[in-house]
């Protein structure tokens, strides 16, 4: 995501030494913390939660002998909650890129310390002032292969809303990258998504309104295609590219995909800041984004780690060059500043069927 954290306000910061420092002013010793024995890790789990645990979680207790609890996936509303409560129990948060800057805009996180964790070797977008990306999904028109051999299948975004069309679709209930499909869906460029037309993409989405069925994880969204509950649908391409791998009756094109960040980023007021800072530098490492990119087809940030992925490997991450020509990365400045609204009409419009 571009520019968002040049527009955030500027806050002053305590640094750590002034701590040191009143201590010693007073004749009193500085009280070091001890490290904490584990931390707490929100994420998507499923796929991504296998992943993450093999290349980044216990791989870091070898390291430093400190314990990754994982936990679920910590959605906006329940983030600012946490934190408005002052009751947070959780470390680090793999967070939705579409929630992420309005949570850094409302002051919920923790800025992200950069002389620990490594920003140099990262891809372009990657070191933020409030959150770090550790990968990059894709969110990509999937099908069930024995319908498509039926009926056929949607070609893009435009066929796929096609409101003559009847087949059974399945979409996020959520309003980031399903309205950006939604918009795709009723003829908007690809090149020019951005603004979003939301009444274009609105009027899309009622055009097939009785062919949806909405999956709120993404474990679910593949499962519902090669269950045969679903003809076609959008997916993370991590969901589904394992059960196509195994043999599953899915499939998937990255045509006129979405790139979709995965980001680390800090509940503000966390107990266990240093050892969480710790755990994002460990995320960054070639070796270790490698490892994590074999076990869910999600591409690497640090930019090494694509030299230690075979041609093979590369060919199933959104991100590599050839599956990239016809893509657009989720504009993050947008739903900063529309989000909101937009959010909030997307969810009054789905309460309403």
């Amino acid at each position: 995501m571009k520019n968002i954290t040049n527009r955030l306000s500027r806050r002053t910061v305590l640094k750590l030494g002034a701590g040191s420092a009143a201590a010693s002013l007073i004749g009193m010793p500085a009280i070091v913390r001890a490290a904490p024995t584990s931390i707490s890790v929100a994420n998507g789990g499923g796929a991504l939660g296998d992943a993450f645990k093999v290349a980044f979680f216990d791989t870091f207790e070898k390291k430093t002998g400190i314990k990754i609890i994982s936990a679920p996936y910590l959605e906006g509303a329940r983030f600012k909650a946490m934190v408005d409560a002052g009751a947070v129990d959780i470390d680090v948060a793999d967070t939705d890129s579409s929630e992420v800057a309005p949570l850094a805009v409302a002051g919920l996180l923790d800025e992200i310390d950069y002389s620990v964790v490594p920003k140099d070797t990262l891809i372009a977008g990657s070191a933020s002032k409030y959150w770090t990306t550790c990968y990059v999904a894709g969110c990509v028109l999937s099908w069930n292969t024995d319908a498509a051999a039926k009926n056929g299948r949607p070609k893009n975004w435009q066929e796929f809303f096609d409101p003559n069309d009847k087949g059974r679709r399945t979409l996020w209930k959520n309003a980031a990258q399903t309205l950006e499909v939604a918009a795709l869906g009723a003829g908007q460029p690809i090149d020019k998504l951005y603004p979003l037309d939301v009444d274009k993409a609105f009027a899309a989405l009622d055009g097939i309104r009785d062919q949806i069925t909405w999956w709120t994880s993404g474990a679910q969204s593949a499962q519902l295609l090669a269950s045969n509950e679903a003809d076609y649908g959008m997916c993370w391409n991590g969901r589904v590219d394992p059960i196509k791998q195994q043999g599953g009756p899915v499939d998937y094109t990255f045509d006129y995909s979405l790139h979709t960040p995965g980001i680390w980023s800090l509940p503000k007021g966390g107990k266990n800041r240093d050892t969480a800072m710790q755990f994002i530098a460990h995320c960054m490492d070639p070796e270790h984004q490698a490892t994590f990119s074999r076990h869910i087809p999600y591409g690497p940030t640090a930019t090494a780690a694509f030299d230690l992925l075979t041609p093979e490997e590369r060919a199933r991450m959104p991100s590599a060059p050839e599956n990239s020509k016809t893509a657009v990365e989720i504009n993050g400045d947008f739903w900063l500043e529309n989000g909101t609204a937009i959010y909030e009409r997307f969810n009054t419009w789905v309460v309403s069927q």
